[in-house]
């Protein structure tokens, strides 16, 4: 019996000869050629963008460098919208006037007190009378002042006011040795003449008459 040569059939022989091909150029042979073209296409332009887009990037780093190297030549600091208001707001205050009232000075006042028999006061009616030496004085608005009182009489006085919240006890003293006694108030904001009278009882006739044991003190403005 003779041997049977086996034929390769013609479908497995194209099989193998494709596997052949696929192996040798890369691609199946049933793959057209623009296809793969394409690929190569869209690699192409996917290079190209990165490529723009790093040109970009470096071009705006330029930038940056640039407007930091600017700033740092030029050491004069921009003026600041704080500083630009502070600014015309002084040209304004020079140009106008300040109009934020001055303070007032201290005032200092000194006051002597005698009675009728150390001849403090003539009176109207020819007779001396206890007094306040001067009983009427001016000060200027919101100062502060300090009052100074020489008592000579042997007797207690006081200085009161209650427009200006003042109360000063006066203790007694005599011609060879007077009672000194200060104390201070602020005078009023509002200028005008302010009553004050002594409250301790005294020479009767003096309490009731202005610039003995009475009087004002005058606000100034």
């Amino acid at each position: 019996m003779s041997a049977q040569t086996e034929s390769i059939s013609p479908d497995i022989a194209e099989a193998e000869k494709a596997q052949a091909w696929r192996t040798w150029e890369g691609l199946p042979p049933d793959v057209p050629t623009d296809v793969a073209a394409g690929d190569d296409e869209r690699e192409w332009r996917t290079w190209m963008a990165i490529a723009i887009g790093l040109v970009g990037v470096l071009s705006i780093t330029a930038i940056i460098l640039s407007a930091f190297a600017l700033a740092a030549s030029n050491p004069s600091e921009p003026a600041t919208p704080a500083a630009t208001d502070n600014a015309a707001a002084a040209v304004n205050a020079g140009a106008l006037g300040s109009t934020t009232a001055p303070l007032a000075k201290p005032e200092a006042i000194k006051l002597a007190v005698k009675a009728d028999d150390e001849h403090g006061r003539l009176g109207p009616d020819g007779k001396w009378h206890d007094a306040f030496l001067p009983a009427d004085f001016t000060v200027h608005a919101g100062a502060k002042v300090t009052v100074t009182v020489t008592n000579y009489d042997g007797g207690a006085h006081t200085f009161t006011s209650p427009a200006m919240h003042l109360n000063a006890v006066i203790p007694a003293g005599s011609m060879q040795y007077p009672h000194e006694t200060t104390f201070t108030f602020t005078a009023p904001k509002q200028a005008g003449r302010y009553a004050w009278w002594c409250a301790m009882p005294c020479d009767p006739w003096a309490m009731a008459h202005d610039g003995y044991m009475r009087g004002y003190v005058t606000v100034a403005a």
